[in-house]
Protein backbone atom coordinates (compact mmCIF):
# COMPACT_ATOMS: atom_id res chain seq x y z
CA UNK A 1 0.00 0.00 0.00
CA UNK A 2 1.35 3.39 -0.97
CA UNK A 3 0.53 6.93 0.05
CA UNK A 4 -1.59 7.28 -3.07
CA UNK A 5 -4.43 5.49 -1.26
CA UNK A 6 -4.97 8.74 0.63
CA UNK A 7 -5.73 10.36 -2.72
CA UNK A 8 -8.04 7.50 -3.68
CA UNK A 9 -10.01 7.81 -0.44
CA UNK A 10 -10.21 11.58 -0.84
CA UNK A 11 -11.42 11.24 -4.43
CA UNK A 12 -14.16 8.78 -3.43
CA UNK A 13 -15.18 11.04 -0.55
CA UNK A 14 -15.40 14.10 -2.79
CA UNK A 15 -17.19 12.31 -5.63
CA UNK A 16 -20.59 13.32 -4.27
CA UNK A 17 -21.67 15.29 -7.34
CA UNK A 18 -20.70 12.41 -9.63
CA UNK A 19 -22.63 9.93 -7.47
CA UNK A 20 -25.71 12.16 -7.51
CA UNK A 21 -25.69 12.40 -11.28
CA UNK A 22 -24.87 8.75 -12.06
CA UNK A 23 -26.41 6.81 -9.17
CA UNK A 24 -29.00 9.18 -7.76
CA UNK A 25 -32.02 7.88 -9.76
CA UNK A 26 -31.08 4.26 -9.01
CA UNK A 27 -30.68 4.91 -5.28
CA UNK A 28 -33.97 6.82 -5.23
CA UNK A 29 -35.80 3.86 -6.81
CA UNK A 30 -34.15 1.40 -4.45
CA UNK A 31 -34.98 3.52 -1.42
CA UNK A 32 -38.63 3.65 -2.41
CA UNK A 33 -38.60 -0.15 -2.66
CA UNK A 34 -36.72 -1.29 0.44
CA UNK A 35 -37.58 1.49 2.92
CA UNK A 36 -41.33 1.32 3.72
CA UNK A 37 -43.00 4.60 4.68
CA UNK A 38 -44.18 3.05 7.93
CA UNK A 39 -40.64 1.96 8.95
CA UNK A 40 -39.19 3.41 12.16
CA UNK A 41 -36.11 5.66 11.96
CA UNK A 42 -33.99 2.82 13.40
CA UNK A 43 -35.27 0.38 10.77
CA UNK A 44 -34.63 2.89 7.98
CA UNK A 45 -31.06 3.41 9.19
CA UNK A 46 -30.43 -0.35 9.36
CA UNK A 47 -31.79 -0.94 5.84
CA UNK A 48 -29.56 1.82 4.47
CA UNK A 49 -26.56 0.28 6.22
CA UNK A 50 -27.38 -3.03 4.50
CA UNK A 51 -27.57 -1.23 1.15
CA UNK A 52 -24.09 0.25 1.63
CA UNK A 53 -22.68 -3.06 2.86
CA UNK A 54 -23.89 -4.65 -0.38
CA UNK A 55 -22.10 -1.96 -2.40
CA UNK A 56 -18.84 -2.35 -0.50
CA UNK A 57 -19.01 -6.14 -0.84
CA UNK A 58 -19.23 -5.72 -4.62
CA UNK A 59 -16.30 -3.31 -4.61
CA UNK A 60 -14.31 -5.84 -2.59
CA UNK A 61 -15.15 -8.55 -5.14
CA UNK A 62 -14.06 -6.26 -7.97
CA UNK A 63 -10.82 -5.70 -6.07
CA UNK A 64 -10.26 -9.46 -5.72
CA UNK A 65 -10.75 -10.01 -9.46
CA UNK A 66 -8.69 -7.02 -10.62
CA UNK A 67 -5.99 -7.61 -8.00
CA UNK A 68 -5.61 -11.26 -9.04
CA UNK A 69 -5.34 -10.42 -12.74
CA UNK A 70 -2.98 -7.57 -11.90
CA UNK A 71 -0.76 -9.93 -9.92
CA UNK A 72 -0.60 -12.29 -12.91
CA UNK A 73 0.17 -9.40 -15.25
CA UNK A 74 2.92 -8.18 -12.96
CA UNK A 75 4.42 -11.67 -12.75
CA UNK A 76 4.45 -11.97 -16.55
CA UNK A 77 5.91 -8.47 -16.88
CA UNK A 78 8.61 -9.35 -14.33
CA UNK A 79 9.63 -12.38 -16.40
CA UNK A 80 9.91 -10.13 -19.44
CA UNK A 81 11.82 -7.50 -17.47
CA UNK A 82 9.16 -4.80 -17.91
CA UNK A 83 7.50 -4.79 -14.47
CA UNK A 84 6.77 -1.09 -14.59
CA UNK A 85 4.53 -1.38 -17.65
CA UNK A 86 1.58 -2.58 -15.54
CA UNK A 87 1.72 0.46 -13.25
CA UNK A 88 2.08 2.77 -16.24
CA UNK A 89 -0.99 1.23 -17.93
CA UNK A 90 -3.00 1.52 -14.70
CA UNK A 91 -1.86 5.12 -14.31
CA UNK A 92 -2.93 6.05 -17.83
CA UNK A 93 -6.36 4.53 -17.14
CA UNK A 94 -6.70 6.47 -13.86
CA UNK A 95 -5.66 9.73 -15.56
CA UNK A 96 -8.23 9.14 -18.32
CA UNK A 97 -11.07 8.59 -15.84
CA UNK A 98 -9.90 11.51 -13.71
CA UNK A 99 -9.87 13.90 -16.68
CA UNK A 100 -13.35 12.70 -17.65
CA UNK A 101 -14.61 13.66 -14.19
CA UNK A 102 -12.99 17.08 -14.53
CA UNK A 103 -14.84 17.45 -17.83
CA UNK A 104 -11.85 17.53 -20.16
CA UNK A 105 -12.59 14.12 -21.71
CA UNK A 106 -15.79 12.30 -22.60
CA UNK A 107 -16.87 9.94 -19.82
CA UNK A 108 -15.93 6.39 -20.95
CA UNK A 109 -18.39 4.88 -18.44
CA UNK A 110 -21.39 6.26 -20.36
CA UNK A 111 -20.60 4.04 -23.33
CA UNK A 112 -20.47 1.01 -21.05
CA UNK A 113 -23.79 1.99 -19.47
CA UNK A 114 -25.49 1.96 -22.88
CA UNK A 115 -24.07 -1.46 -23.76
CA UNK A 116 -24.85 -5.01 -22.72
CA UNK A 117 -23.84 -4.38 -19.10
CA UNK A 118 -26.40 -1.62 -18.74
CA UNK A 119 -29.20 -3.81 -20.11
CA UNK A 120 -28.14 -6.68 -17.84
CA UNK A 121 -28.24 -4.43 -14.78
CA UNK A 122 -31.74 -3.22 -15.65
CA UNK A 123 -32.92 -6.82 -15.99
CA UNK A 124 -31.41 -7.72 -12.63
CA UNK A 125 -33.00 -4.68 -11.03
CA UNK A 126 -36.44 -5.81 -12.22
CA UNK A 127 -35.94 -9.32 -10.84
CA UNK A 128 -34.88 -7.95 -7.46
CA UNK A 129 -38.31 -6.33 -7.15
CA UNK A 130 -39.47 -9.78 -6.02
CA UNK A 131 -36.64 -10.29 -3.51
CA UNK A 132 -37.49 -10.75 0.21
CA UNK A 133 -37.72 -7.48 2.14
CA UNK A 134 -34.76 -8.37 4.36
CA UNK A 135 -32.51 -9.30 1.41
CA UNK A 136 -33.57 -6.55 -1.00
CA UNK A 137 -31.37 -3.70 0.33
CA UNK A 138 -28.26 -5.92 0.45
CA UNK A 139 -28.83 -7.28 -3.07
CA UNK A 140 -29.76 -3.89 -4.55
CA UNK A 141 -26.66 -2.36 -3.00
CA UNK A 142 -24.52 -5.17 -4.42
CA UNK A 143 -26.04 -4.55 -7.84
CA UNK A 144 -25.40 -0.81 -7.57
CA UNK A 145 -21.70 -1.56 -7.11
CA UNK A 146 -21.59 -2.87 -10.70
CA UNK A 147 -23.03 0.31 -12.25
CA UNK A 148 -20.61 1.78 -14.84
CA UNK A 149 -18.73 4.60 -13.13
CA UNK A 150 -15.44 6.37 -13.91
CA UNK A 151 -14.79 6.74 -10.19
CA UNK A 152 -15.02 2.96 -9.70
CA UNK A 153 -12.92 2.22 -12.77
CA UNK A 154 -10.18 4.56 -11.62
CA UNK A 155 -10.15 2.84 -8.21
CA UNK A 156 -10.01 -0.55 -9.95
CA UNK A 157 -6.97 0.67 -11.87
CA UNK A 158 -5.22 1.27 -8.56
CA UNK A 159 -6.38 -2.13 -7.25
CA UNK A 160 -4.81 -3.75 -10.31
CA UNK A 161 -1.32 -2.85 -9.08
CA UNK A 162 -1.98 -3.66 -5.41
CA UNK A 163 0.07 -6.84 -5.74
CA UNK A 164 -2.46 -9.53 -4.85
CA UNK A 165 -6.17 -10.35 -4.77
CA UNK A 166 -6.34 -9.58 -1.05
CA UNK A 167 -4.64 -6.21 -1.37
CA UNK A 168 -6.82 -5.41 -4.38
CA UNK A 169 -9.90 -6.12 -2.27
CA UNK A 170 -8.56 -3.91 0.53
CA UNK A 171 -7.93 -1.10 -1.94
CA UNK A 172 -11.50 -1.24 -3.21
CA UNK A 173 -12.92 -1.44 0.32
CA UNK A 174 -10.99 1.74 1.21
CA UNK A 175 -12.51 3.32 -1.89
CA UNK A 176 -15.98 2.06 -0.99
CA UNK A 177 -15.82 3.47 2.52
CA UNK A 178 -15.12 6.89 1.05
CA UNK A 179 -18.32 6.70 -1.03
CA UNK A 180 -20.57 5.83 1.92
CA UNK A 181 -21.30 9.44 3.02
CA UNK A 182 -22.36 10.49 -0.49
CA UNK A 183 -24.55 7.45 -1.19
CA UNK A 184 -26.01 7.51 2.32
CA UNK A 185 -26.84 11.19 1.89
CA UNK A 186 -28.70 10.36 -1.32
CA UNK A 187 -31.21 8.41 0.75
CA UNK A 188 -31.89 11.18 3.27
CA UNK A 189 -31.11 14.52 1.53
CA UNK A 190 -32.91 15.86 -1.59
CA UNK A 191 -30.81 15.46 -4.74
CA UNK A 192 -31.36 19.13 -5.62
CA UNK A 193 -29.43 20.06 -2.48
CA UNK A 194 -26.61 17.58 -3.08
CA UNK A 195 -26.13 18.75 -6.68
CA UNK A 196 -25.04 22.10 -5.29
CA UNK A 197 -21.95 20.42 -3.83
CA UNK A 198 -19.40 21.04 -6.60
CA UNK A 199 -16.71 18.55 -5.64
CA UNK A 200 -16.69 16.37 -8.76
CA UNK A 201 -13.90 18.33 -10.45
CA UNK A 202 -11.76 18.18 -7.33
CA UNK A 203 -12.32 14.43 -7.16
CA UNK A 204 -11.21 14.23 -10.79
CA UNK A 205 -8.06 16.20 -9.95
CA UNK A 206 -7.21 13.76 -7.16
CA UNK A 207 -7.77 10.79 -9.48
CA UNK A 208 -5.55 12.41 -12.11
CA UNK A 209 -2.81 12.93 -9.55
CA UNK A 210 -3.25 9.31 -8.46
CA UNK A 211 -2.76 8.21 -12.07
CA UNK A 212 0.37 10.33 -12.40
CA UNK A 213 1.76 8.70 -9.25
CA UNK A 214 1.10 5.24 -10.71
CA UNK A 215 2.88 6.25 -13.90
CA UNK A 216 5.83 7.50 -11.84
CA UNK A 217 5.82 4.18 -9.97
CA UNK A 218 6.15 2.38 -13.28
CA UNK A 219 8.92 4.69 -14.43
CA UNK A 220 10.72 4.11 -11.12
CA UNK A 221 10.64 0.36 -11.81
CA UNK A 222 12.48 1.11 -15.05
CA UNK A 223 14.97 3.25 -13.14
CA UNK A 224 13.94 6.38 -15.00
CA UNK A 225 12.90 8.31 -11.87
CA UNK A 226 13.82 7.83 -8.19
CA UNK A 227 11.44 5.76 -6.03
CA UNK A 228 9.71 7.48 -3.10
CA UNK A 229 7.07 6.66 -0.50
CA UNK A 230 4.33 7.94 -2.82
CA UNK A 231 5.26 5.74 -5.80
Amino acid sequence: MGGDLVLLFGASLLGSAHCVGMCGPYVAMCTAQFVPRCATPGARFFLRILFNLGRIATYGLIGVIVGAFGQIAQAVAARLGVTGIVAIAAGIAAVTFGLSMIGWLRDPARGVARGALGRWLIACRMRLNRAPVAAAPLLLGALQGWLPCSLVYAAASRAGVAGSAGMGALTMVVFGLGTVPAIFALTVVPQTVLRRVKAQRLAGVLLTVLGVLLILRGLANFGLVPSTGWW
